[in-house]
């Protein structure tokens, strides 16, 4: 029965031996994960700040667009609103003449163009609907100019050399062109507030 003993001491030894490999196994198996655990959280925590960065980029980018677009908006329709009031302008005009103030407005655009080139030697180019009124304003100025009327126009008049060599154009429409080009940041400010 020697052999009986050695077999069964020989098993029972190697049970022993496969039971310390296996909890040594299972020890290191543990430590393992543990180290492997150990160096994934930095992982996970540098993936996880470089994709909230990455977001974020995206985020200020499309944001960016968001906001360059919304400004192309405004800017196309404060444009139009300032385009529509310059289309009503001259519908406002063509009714200027049948105001109580026209004769003075008159007045001042014809003083304004004689400041610039003079009282004598110039030829008046205006509106056959403002000959009679025109008349009475250079006779109570004590002006005598010729009066030409020619034009067709909402109001004021051209104010001509003899030679022709100067000329101050004054009618409403005239004025009107000056003021949208020159009065732009004004008329936006009063329109928009800005």
């Amino acid at each position: 029965m020697a052999i009986d003993d050695l077999i069964k001491a020989v098993e029972v030894s190697g049970l022993e031996r496969i039971s310390e490999i296996m909890e040594r196994s299972k020890a290191e198996a543990a430590e393992l994960i543990r180290d492997a655990h150990a160096k994934d959280e930095p992982i996970k925590k540098r993936l996880l700040a470089d994709s909230k960065q990455l977001i974020e980029i995206e985020r200020n980018k499309l944001l960016s667009v968001a906001r360059k677009e919304s400004r192309m908006e405004v800017a196309r329709t404060k444009s139009e609103i300032f385009q529509k009031v310059f289309e009503e302008a001259p519908r406002q005009l063509a009714s200027v003449r049948e105001r109580p103030q026209y004769r003075e407005n008159l007045k001042v655009l014809l003083i304004e163009a004689l400041e610039d080139l003079g009282n004598s030697g110039v030829v008046l180019h205006i509106d056959r609907r403002d000959e009679a009124l025109l008349k009475d304003i250079l006779h109570e100025l004590m002006i005598n100019s010729d009066i030409i009327p020619d034009l067709t126009t909402a109001g004021g008049l051209n104010v001509y050399t003899r030679d022709e060599t100067f000329v101050v154009f004054n009618t409403l429409e005239n004025r009107l062109k000056k003021a949208r080009e020159i009065y732009r940041p004004e008329i936006f400010s009063i329109l928009f507030g800005e």
